[in-house]
């Protein structure tokens, strides 16, 4: 048996069970957008713990929601396109007992999707403890998930099998997770009991369509190959091919959506997923 396999039980055999345990877990998420960029975004992202269940969500619905509700009672007009962007475009839900969740897809315009998911994450985990995260002493973990390598720091102090995004399944909760490019870095930057922000009102609100993972991956390749299909279906309908702008200057409807569709795909080819 391996060693890291021994550890692993250890842990499992001599840490408590979440039990009552409330937490909301604050980590800065850092993405590299680009495969060819050296540019870094940074974002807010939560993860809240209670009991057995968790959701992790970023800061973004929130920001977009206050921009909007101030704009509005000011009488200003909204700009969308300032509006802070979620990094992920998703909320996920765990059941940290049996490590199942439902990821909850913003990602595209027409439909909200939700697929359930039991991830097997083989971790892999180091003899001692490295350093400390937030005054925890941390143990250092591997594993690999959807075409990345993952490197992770983990808490026995905080017995629980959680940890952002959809990592989970480690013996302490994940304070620190990044892939081996550190295309997608996850640091926790601080812990409290108190939750005073939440997204679960958010989901209920919206009606997400039922699929399968598998489904949800096929959706996204064909919606990066042909983003503006809808578009392109609405104008072959209507038959409406052209139109004059405010100069009276006649816009041929075909060529701009195929040359900002074709601008799109490129930029899809290009865009840093944290799934591959």
């Amino acid at each position: 048996m391996k060693k890291s396999t021994i550890l692993f039980i250890f842990f499992l055999c001599f840490s408590s069970t979440v039990g009552s345990q409330s937490l909301v877990v604050q980590y800065v998420y850092s993405k590299r957008i680009m495969k060819d960029s050296a540019k870094i975004t940074s974002q807010n992202t939560f993860l809240n713990i209670k009991e057995n269940t968790s959701t992790f969500f970023s800061e973004a619905p929130y920001l977009a929601d206050s921009i909007i509700a101030s704009d509005q009672k000011l009488g200003r007009k909204v700009n969308f396109k300032a509006l802070p962007g979620d990094l992920l475009s998703c909320y996920i839900k765990k059941d940290i007992s049996s490590t199942k969740i439902i990821y909850y897809s913003d990602e595209f315009d027409e439909h909200e999707y939700k697929y359930e998911e039991n991830p097997d994450f083989k971790w892999e985990i180091a003899k001692k403890e490295n350093k400390e995260i937030l005054g925890f002493k941390v143990y250092a973990a591997s594993t690999n998930y959807a075409g990345r390598k993952y490197y992770a720091y983990f808490t026995t102090e905080l017995p629980i099998q959680d940890g952002p995004y959809k990592f989970c399944g480690l013996p302490g909760l994940i304070l620190e997770i990044f892939d081996e490019k550190n295309d997608h870095h996850f640091l926790a930057t601080g812990i409290s009991k108190e939750n005073k922000i939440s997204i679960d009102d958010y989901i209920t609100k919206r009606k997400y369509i039922e699929t399968s993972k598998e489904k949800f991956i096929e959706m996204r390749k064909n919606h990066a190959e042909a983003p503006l299909k809808r578009m392109f279906e609405m104008m072959n309908s209507n038959q409406i091919y052209e139109k004059k702008d405010a100069n009276g200057t006649i816009i041929d409807i075909r060529k701009v959506l195929g040359e900002t569709q074709r601008k799109m795909i490129e930029e899809y080819k290009k865009e840093n997923k944290i799934e591959l």
